[in-house]
């Protein structure tokens, strides 16, 4: 802001002072830059309007406003600066477009006045370029030695973004390195950020988190990334598809990456070369004769494992035969029980079968009765 209080060029008393504001842009979009004279009754002959850039570091005009709005250009803007205010009101803002990094610095606006010194005031204006920022991992091999697990980088930025991880729990196991800034032609910064530590099979799928803070975020940009240690398949498992109707097997293994479905091979006890590809083993399409061990071998560019399974299949005679051995064994039981039963029966005594009484010590034994007169005695206990 720049003023003149009475100055002895001037008709009359006066304090001029010229109004203007700093100003913040993204690249690409469009910046005004207010500048207005206030408090003064002299005349005003041009308003000019000059820069000091990072591509024009010696301060240089670039654009003439003059009665009745008339304008003129002058060192390259040319159709990307824009009079929008007013000569009349002494008024000389101006609107530039598409800015560029290159166009962030400090731009004077001067009033040419009749009767005093010209009044000026100098704008800084600052263009942001918001980062592109992404991960970018490694695949390192299981192992014992120190190696880079991944690259977090921020670039076409202005100015330079910040880039951090947060480990979370494995910030024991990891180191944060900085990589070098380097400067890019367009003015922007690219930066980066590293991740090492021992590639450990225990930090495959860890997830990690990498941090970007820069003025032209609205908020902190936060990047996941999933740690990828590569390893060799290990113990390989057989399976069943099902706990009761069994259609086929499945052939599993930990390892990273997966093996493809043609790096599951069954092969079969006896046979040399394998005779199934893909990690399911349908029984039910096989021929009937699938009697034996098979061994399914898993592999990826690292390594591989085998496992087995033994096959035993029942055919329909065996459960035919089967069927009739479990009726015998019924019938042989079903006699058994009888004959164990007649043989308690015959081994009791004749009153066993049954005995009635007639009469107060009088007993029915079974036999036919006497039909003779005589007299029978029959004793009681006294």
């Amino acid at each position: 802001m720049g003023g003149d209080c009475g100055g002895l060029a001037s008709l009359h008393w006066s304090c001029s002072k010229v109004i203007g504001y700093d100003a913040t842009v993204i690249r690409g979009e469009n910046v005004s830059l207010v500048c207005h004279l206030t408090e003064s009754n002299d005349q005003l002959t041009r308003i000019i309007w000059q820069k000091s850039t990072k591509d024009m570091t010696e301060e240089k005009p670039f654009f003439f406003i003059s009665q009745g709005d008339q304008t003129d250009h002058l060192n390259g803007l040319g159709d990307r600066v824009k009079f929008i205010g007013s000569f009349a009101e002494k008024n000389g803002t101006i609107q530039l477009h598409r800015l560029r990094i290159q166009d962030e610095g400090i731009y004077t606006c001067t009033f040419n006045l009749v009767h005093s010194w010209p009044l000026a005031t100098d704008l800084r204006l600052t263009v942001l370029a918001p980062p592109k920022s992404y991960v970018k991992g490694e695949e390192p091999v299981v192992g014992f030695v120190e190696t880079r697990l991944a690259s977090c980088f921020s670039t076409d930025a202005h100015p330079p973004a910040e880039v951090n991880w947060t480990l979370g729990n494995l910030g024991s196991f990891l180191k944060i390195e900085t990589l070098p800034s380097v400067k890019n032609d367009n003015g922007t910064v690219t930066v980066g950020s590293f991740i090492s530590g021992v590639p450990l099979k225990a930090l495959n799928e860890e997830t990690v988190l990498c941090k970007v803070k820069h003025r032209a975020l609205k908020e902190e940009l936060q990047l996941n990334y999933t740690i990828n240690i590569q390893y060799p398949p290990e113990s390989v498992v057989i399976v069943p598809d099902g706990l009761t109707e069994v259609k086929g097997f499945f052939c599993t293994t930990d390892s990273n990456p997966p093996p493809a479905p043609k790096d599951y091979v069954w092969t079969r006890m006896n046979r040399s070369t394998g005779f199934y590809e893909g990690s399911y083993f349908p029984v039910a399409n096989l021929y009937s004769d699938i009697k034996g061990l098979y061994i399914c071998k898993a592999s990826n560019k690292y390594g591989s494992a085998s496992g087995s399974l033994y096959v035993h299949v029942h055919t329909e005679a065996f459960y035919r035969a089967a069927f009739w051995s479990l009726v015998a064994l019924l019938l042989l039981a079903a006699l058994s029980v009888a004959g164990f039963f007649m043989f308690r029966r015959c081994r009791e005594p004749l009153g066993w079968l049954g005995v009635a009484r007639h009469d107060e010590g009088e007993v029915d034994t079974g036999q036919e009765r006497e039909t003779s007169d005589q007299p029978r005695v029959i004793r009681k206990g006294l």
